[in-house]
C-alpha cells in the first residue's frame, strides 16, 4: 500500500484550486504565510466556541485531535470536535475571514468539514458515529457561525475528490485550473499562468 498521505488543508486547497497541491507536493514550492494566516494562528478559540455550547448541548469538546486514516491516506487536525450529550459529533473551523455573501460557506471550507466528518468517523470506530452536520465561524466583519449539514453523498463525493487530488499531488494527473488566480498565495510560482 502507498503511505502517501494528504493533509485536511491539501483539500481546501485542491477545492480551491488543484494546482495548489500539484506545486506543493510535486513541485515542493511552500507557501508564503500571509497576515490572515499568522493571525488566525493566535486568535483566542475558546470564546468563539463557548458561544455555540447551549445551542449544541456540548458535553465534551475535544481539542488538538489528530485525525490520521492510512485507509484513506488522509490527515488532519480540526479546531475542535464538539461531543453532544446525544453522542453526535460535530468539527468546528474557525476562519480569521469574512463569509461569501448569502447564506453558503465558502466550498473550500465545505470540504474541509466533510474531510474532518469523514476521519472522524474512521478515527471514532468504536462509537460507530455518523458525522451529519459541522460548523464554521466566520470572525470578520461580525463574528458570525454557518452550521452545514453532511450528507452520505458529499462523503462519497469527498472520497472521490481525494483520490484525484492524490493522482494529482503525485503528477499522475493535470489539474484543472481556477479562473481567478488573483488572490492566489501561489501565483508567482504557478507554471498554468498564461
Amino acid at each position: 500500500m502507498d503511505d502517501w498521505l494528504l493533509n485536511v488543508n491539501d483539500l481546501k486547497h485542491f477545492a480551491y484550486c488543484e494546482a495548489i497541491v500539484f506545486l506543493t507536493h510535486h513541485l515542493g514550492i511552500k507557501e508564503t504565510p500571509t497576515e490572515y494566516m499568522m493571525f488566525g494562528k493566535e486568535i483566542e478559540k475558546e470564546k468563539y466556541l463557548q458561544q455555540i455550547f447551549q445551542k449544541y448541548k456540548v458535553t465534551k469538546i475535544h481539542r488538538n485531535v489528530e485525525l490520521v486514516s492510512k485507509r484513506l491516506r488522509l490527515a488532519g487536525t480540526p479546531d475542535a470536535i464538539l461531543e453532544t450529550k446525544h453522542g453526535e459529533f460535530i468539527p468546528v473551523e474557525i476562519k480569521w475571514s469574512e463569509p461569501p455573501a448569502g447564506t453558503r460557506i465558502k466550498r473550500d471550507h465545505y470540504i474541509q468539514l466533510i474531510a474532518y466528518s469523514v476521519l472522524i468517523e474512521e478515527v471514532f470506530t468504536w462509537r460507530k458515529c455518523s458525522v451529519k452536520r459541522a460548523v464554521v465561524f466566520y470572525l470578520k466583519p461580525q463574528p458570525k457561525f454557518f452550521e452545514v449539514t453532511i450528507t452520505y453523498e458529499d462523503k462519497r463525493i469527498l472520497i472521490s475528490t481525494l483520490e484525484r487530488a492524490l493522482r494529482v499531488a503525485k503528477g499522475l494527473a493535470e489539474p484543472k485550473l481556477r479562473k481567478d488566480c488573483t488572490d492566489c498565495n501561489y501565483k508567482a510560482f504557478c507554471p498554468y499562468l498564461h
